[in-house]
Formats: structure tokens, sequence, C-alpha cells
């Protein structure tokens, strides 16, 4: 389509972007973009943001080319330092599979339980990522949750934060999991979830 047009295929992998895999989302499912934007985990905690395409466009970008692109932190050697330290790290063997083998291990743990007590809930996953969704059939679009499924995630939302478990504050965000969560981490955040969710559907 974009050929079709004469126009660029630009990916948006700030949240995907090396939580899939090393190529993101679009190497995960074999397209190649003629631009991909990165942020957040690029940066290994600090505030990065990247872009990349091919020679023939990067050479269109200042100095080389006529569009100007520049930034006050652009490069800021601390962020830089810790962005390369990360994508070293995300480079060893196993990384990728142990992150989604957790990942799908969290979602498992927590679908059998809702299942087993009757609780509406399924866990999206991919790579590293997930997201809760209050229902018993997948959800892929954000105008299936409803009004319904936000209020459930706001009571689960603050049940976590009484024992310690941490997510984004809307129902359409997603998790991640990380090298830093160890199995204990993780064994202890599903039974915090549990609980959670009992009280959810309880309340």
């Amino acid at each position: 389509l974009c050929s079709q047009h004469d126009c660029l295929l630009i990916f948006d992998e700030v949240i995907s972007g090396f939580r899939i895999g090393f190529t993101g989302a679009s190497g995960h499912y074999g397209i190649q973009p003629d631009i991909i934007t990165y942020g957040k985990i690029i940066g290994g905690g600090m505030p990065v943001g990247a872009y990349g395409s091919s020679h023939e466009i990067m050479a269109k970008i200042a100095p080389e080319g006529p569009v100007y692109q520049a930034g006050t932190l652009s490069a800021n050697p601390v962020a830089m330092a810790a962005g390369f330290q990360t994508l070293r790290e995300l480079l060893r063997p196993g990384t990728y599979e142990n992150l989604a083998k957790n990942t799908a291990l969290l979602a498992e743990r927590l679908e059998t339980f809702a299942q087993e007590n009757g609780i509406p809930f399924r866990v999206q996953h991919i790579g590293s990522i997930f997201w809760f969704s209050f229902s018993k059939d997948p959800i892929f679009r954000a105008d299936q949750i409803g009004n319904e499924g936000m209020d459930k995630f706001k009571i689960l939302h603050h049940e976590l934060l009484q024992r310690g478990v941490y997510l984004g504050p809307s129902g359409y965000e997603v998790g991640f999991i990380s090298t830093a969560h160890s199995k204990d981490d993780l064994s202890e955040g599903i039974e915090k979830i549990q609980e959670a969710l009992t009280i959810t559907f309880n309340s």
C-alpha cells in the first residue's frame, strides 16, 4: 500500500522495540519498515529516543542532508553509555528466550487461577510484554475493553499497590518482564496478583 501511494512505512516501536526481540515487532512479523522509532528500554532507564532507516533516507538528515534534526540532550554521554550497555546485555545468548518464558509463565499461572475461580480474566502477551484484560475471551482492540473492564482494573491497580506491585495506572497500558526479575520475584508477584484478583471480583 505504501509503495502504491509512494509513501514511507513508519513503525512506532517505542514500546515493542527490543522487548519482543532484538528486531522488535517488525522483525517478529517479518516486515521491513522504511523508518523505525525507538525509546524507553533502549536507554536502559535513561531518557533516550532513537530512530533508524536505510542509508538512503538517513543521508537526507543533517549534517549530510537538508533535513534539520537536533536536540538539547541528543547523544548525551551518560544516556548513550546506559543504552549501549543495555543492548549488549540483550544480545547475551538466551536473554529473549528467558524473557518470553517468564512472561508466558506469568500468563499461564494467572489464567489458570482465574479459570479455576470463575474470574473473567485474560493475559495477552508477546515476548516480554503482557496486558491484563477482564474477559473470558481474548481482547484485541481498545474499544473492546468497556467501562466494566476499566472499573475492574482500577480496583486491581489499587489492591496491587497495597501489596507493593506497581502496574501502569490505566487499563490500556501494558506491563513488562525484565532481566532484573528473578524467579522469586515472579512467584511473589503472581501470588500477589492472585490475591488482588480475588478481592477485585469479590468487591
